[in-house]
């Protein structure tokens, strides 16, 4: 007598069962990663850097526009005063002479002083750093730099940023505080100062080396 019991009921029979196709292994071996592809389709997609997602040549054009018109207005809203010349100018500065720099803006100055590097002063640097990235980013891809160092070296403007925000609101909380002197913050401001130049000089080196090297290959193409 046939088992017709439940469970055996409920097991699929093999002659129902659909035949599989076969495979086509040329097809299978064209659309299918290998492992050595794998990781690099990986990297591609999810590792790489946001800076480089987002440097396009259209932006850089955008930040050299404005980069060139803040710094025209920055120009103007401190003033071009031979005998006072801004801090942010300079490369480094004693507590005398942060002291008589104020001092010789008088009051309408200082508050000049402060809004200017409230507003101005503190979008040039994110513009300035902005487009030295985008620069360094854009040559080293088209150079083919694909080490590590090359890529972290399109974060050195941003250094200079933090530099140049540190050195404004230094100068706008000495100013705001005038006529009491701050002798460990001024000191702390010619500091930062000279690490926005030292960090900005370096910058432009390496930009302009590497705009140096692209402009060369692509005479050669």
């Amino acid at each position: 007598m046939p088992d017709v019991s439940f469970q055996n009921w409920l097991k699929p029979k093999a002659a129902y069962l659909p035949t599989p196709k076969p495979c086509n292994k040329k097809l299978y071996i064209l659309f299918t990663p290998s492992d050595e592809t794998k990781p690099l389709m990986t990297e591609h997609a999810v590792r790489r850097p946001l800076l480089q997602r987002l440097s396009s040549w259209p932006l850089f054009l955008v930040l050299l526009v404005l980069y060139l018109v803040v710094f025209r207005l920055l120009m103007q809203g401190m003033g071009d005063s031979a005998d006072n010349p801004p801090l942010d100018l300079m490369f480094s500065y004693t507590p005398d002479q942060v002291y008589t720099n104020l001092s010789a803006l008088g009051e309408e100055g200082r508050k000049t002083r402060v809004l200017v590097s409230s507003t101005l002063d503190t979008a040039y640097p994110l513009i300035y750093s902005s487009l030295f990235a985008v620069l360094i980013t854009l040559t080293t891809h088209f150079l083919g730099l694909t080490h590590k160092g090359w890529i972290m070296l399109a974060h050195l403007p941003f250094a200079a940023l933090i530099f140049d925000l540190a050195e404004n609101t230094s100068i706008i909380v000495m100013a705001l505080q005038y006529p009491d002197t701050m002798t460990g913050l001024a000191r702390m401001a010619s500091v930062f100062t000279s690490l926005k130049w030292i960090s900005v000089s370096l910058v432009i080196g390496a930009a302009g080396m590497l705009s140096m090297m692209a402009l060369v290959r692509r005479l050669k193409r």
